[in-house]
């Protein structure tokens, strides 16, 4: 099996699990940011960059639960 083999079904099942995770990690680094964490301390880094690939994951997850627009062939 490969991600093309995902229906956007599945596709958008698997988004709603992975939206609270990037919700919770956003916050976390607001909440570190507005208490001044430096921006080189190693755990506030390890949040930015888990954000961010969960981010990026969400994103492309959500494309591949449209059908069609979004410059990919159409999907089942």
């Amino acid at each position: 099996m490969k991600s093309l083999d995902l229906t956007t079904g599945q596709a958008a099942k698997i988004n709603d699990r992975i939206r609270p995770l990037v919700s919770y990690l956003y916050r976390l680094k607001e909440r570190m940011e507005r208490r001044s964490f430096p921006r080189d301390d190693p755990y506030y880094l390890l949040v930015v960059r888990a954000h961010d690939a969960m981010h990026r994951l969400f994103v492309e997850t959500h494309y591949m639960s449209c059908k069609q627009g979004v410059g990919r062939g159409d999907r089942k």
